[in-house]
C-alpha cells in the first residue's frame, strides 16, 4: 500500500486500514509500529509483524514485535552468506525465546537471507530438528525459490518437495511469480487476468491441496496476497496498479481456498 493511491497524496495509516478492510482483507502486515495497535482494534484486524534478525539482534527485535500484539511474527533471518549451521543455531535461540514471550514466529523463505535457496532451507530445517526434535514453521514465499530455480510451469512438482513442512506452516505469502520474475502482474490493468497469473493460480491450487491433506482441524493460516510496490523494485512502472491487483489476488486466492475446502470436505 506504499504510495497509494498516489505518491503525492498517500493514504494515512488509518485510511490504509480502512481501505484494506473495505477490500475484504482480514489483517495487515508491517513493522513493529505501535500506531497499528489501536487501528487493529478499530477495524477488527489481525497484525503480522515483520522483523529481520541475527544472533546479535533477535532479542531486541522480538521485544519490539511484542509491543504490537501480533498474531504472528514473520522473520527474515541473517544474511545470504550465513552458513546453515549458524542460521539454525540462531533460530533455536530465537524460537525458544519467542515461545517464552508468547509469540508465534515463522522463518520466511526469502532471497538475501539464510533461506535464499531451497538447499539452505531444508538443511536449516534438518539441523533445527536434530537439535530440538521439532520441525520449523516456515513462512513460505515460493516466488523466491521459483526464481532461484528458474522453473517452468507447472510449478508444484519442483516446489512442493517437502509437503510435511508445507503442511506445518501457518503463514504463506501468495505473490504471483514465474521462473524468471518473483512478481508478475495479475491483470493487464483492464480487468483481464494475465496468462502468467493463471499458471500461478494452478500452483496455488496445488499448494492448498497439499496443506489440507495434512490439516487436522482448528488451524489458522495467515495468508498474504502480496504485491510489492514500485519502491523496492518488486513493482515496475509498466505494471498495473499493484494495490488493485492485490485486491484481485485476494479474491482469487479465497475462491481457490473455498474450492479446496469443498473438495476435501473440510
Amino acid at each position: 500500500m506504499t504510495h497509494q493511491p498516489t505518491e503525492a497524496k498517500q493514504w494515512s495509516l488509518d485510511e490504509k486500514f480502512k481501505q484494506a478492510k473495505a477490500a475484504g482483507f482480514d489483517g495487515m502486515g508491517g513493522g513493529a509500529n505501535v500506531e497499528v495497535v489501536p487501528l487493529c482494534e478499530k477495524y477488527g484486524m489481525d497484525y503480522v509483524c515483520y522483523i529481520d534478525s541475527s544472533m546479535k539482534t533477535y532479542k531486541a527485535k522480538l521485544e519490539a514485535a511484542k509491543t504490537v500484539n501480533p498474531a504472528r511474527v514473520n522473520v527474515q533471518l541473517c544474511d545470504h552468506d550465513t552458513p546453515p549451521k549458524e542460521a539454525a543455531a540462531v533460530w533455536v535461540k530465537l524460537a525458544a525465546l519467542a515461545e517464552k514471550m508468547g509469540l508465534e514466529v515463522d522463518l520466511e523463505v526469502h532471497r538475501d537471507t539464510c533461506t535464499e535457496t531451497p538447499e539452505k532451507v531444508y538443511e536449516i530445517a534438518a539441523l533445527y530438528k536434530k537439535t530440538t526434535g521439532k520441525k520449523i514453521r516456515f513462512c513460505w514465499d515460493f516466488s523466491h525459490i521459483a526464481v532461484v530455480k528458474h522453473i517452468s510451469p507447472p510449478y508444484a512438482a519442483r516446489l512442493l518437495t517437502h509437503p510435511d513442512l508445507v503442511q506445518l506452516a501457518r503463514q504463506f505469502h501468495f505473490r504471483p511469480f514465474n521462473g524468471h520474475h518473483c512478481q508478475i502482474p495479475a491483470t493487464d490493468g483492464k480487468g483481464h487476468e494475465t496468462p502468467e497469473f493463471k499458471f500461478y493460480l494452478e500452483f496455488v491450487d496445488a499448494l492448498m491441496a497439499c496443506w489440507l491433506e495434512g490439516a487436522r482441524g482448528g488451524e489458522v493460516i495467515h495468508a498474504c496476497p502480496e504485491f510489492g510496490p514500485i519502491p523496492g523494485g518488486y513493482g515496475l512502472t509498466a505494471f498495473p496498479n499493484v494495490w488493485k491487483d492485490a485486491i484481485v489476488l485476494r479474491a482469487r486466492t479465497e475462491e481457490l481456498w473455498k474450492e479446496n475446502l469443498k473438495r476435501w470436505g473440510k
